[in-house]
């Protein structure tokens, strides 16, 4: 069972052009790549439309999704003239002797040029959460040079599908899940059974944990368990038990949370 998330903070934004499918993560994320340092965070924002029909009653009703919008959000503080053609199709930027000329406007000048927008914010407790699009800068952009304060540049992309099935947003979160264990009972004493081994070996600093019950316990990563659980060392500690009964083992760590869990039925390993 995954554990849920208080997710804090902001993170990171690239941005590639957009060649017909979309790079993996390590193509994406290169200091070259970033669209600027951002302020404010990022937002992403799914809407759809629905058409209801509905009988002259209102007893027959149904609803039938017609579109679908996202908008990926946010303001860039650190930016230069190039970052100006990521925001704009009809952008043409040329360098010459260290002069860099942007020039926008002119509808001629669109170049249809889509592109990979990349967020990531990184947490190394929880795992990374990444959130991507395909799209265009469509609401424009304005530059406010205000004395004592930073300039700007509010990004607002609109997507559009990036693969075959019309995906608007692909996110995609790491999370720490429970490892398996495999445990292995045999006769104990009488009425007993005993945890025979246990594999893979703990981790450093870490423990076993067992509880005998008629099925497995419902375990989850990184709760602490310590009331009902038993020590155990295998080759060693033995429940009592009935055949058709479970024993279920967790691995913790010294703060007794659980990082490992592991079930076996006992049948005739009792003494």
């Amino acid at each position: 069972m995954d554990k849920e998330k208080i997710v804090l903070g902001s993170g990171t934004l690239y941005t590639v052009e957009f060649t017909g499918e979309v790079p993996d993560n390590a193509t994406i994320e290169t200091e070259e790549n970033e669209l600027g340092k951002i302020q404010g965070g990022a937002s992403i924002e799914y809407k759809p439309t629905y058409y209801e029909a509905k009988d002259d009653s209102g007893k027959v009703v149904k609803n039938i999704p017609t579109e679908e919008e996202v908008i990926l959000k946010s303001g860039v503080i650190t930016w230069n003239g190039k970052t100006m053609a990521k925001l704009s199709s009809t952008a043409r930027v040329t360098e010459s002797g260290g002069i860099r000329t942007v020039k926008i406007g002119g509808i001629k000048n669109n170049n249809g040029k889509k592109y990979v927008i990349h967020f990531v914010h990184e947490d190394p407790e929880d795992g990374d959460i990444r959130v991507t699009i395909v799209g265009q800068n469509q609401a424009g952009f304005s530059l406010a040079f205000t004395k004592n304060k930073e300039t700007v540049v509010d990004a607002e992309f609109k997507a559009m599908p990036q693969d075959s099935e019309g995906t608007l947003i692909k996110y995609v979160e790491e999370y720490a899940s429970l490892d398996a264990l495999a445990v292995v009972v045999i006769a104990g004493t009488a009425g007993k059974t005993k945890v025979n081994s246990i594999t893979p070996t703990l981790t450093a600093g870490n423990s076993y944990r067992g509880k005998i019950g008629a099925s497995a316990e419902e375990v989850v990563y990184d709760t602490v368990y310590t009331t009902g659980w038993t020590a155990v060392t295998p080759g060693t500690t033995e429940f009592a038990a009935t055949s058709g009964q479970v024993l279920t083992i967790i691995e913790v760590d010294g703060d007794n949370k659980a990082k490992a869990v592991g079930s076996v039925t006992v049948l005739n390993q009792i003494g």
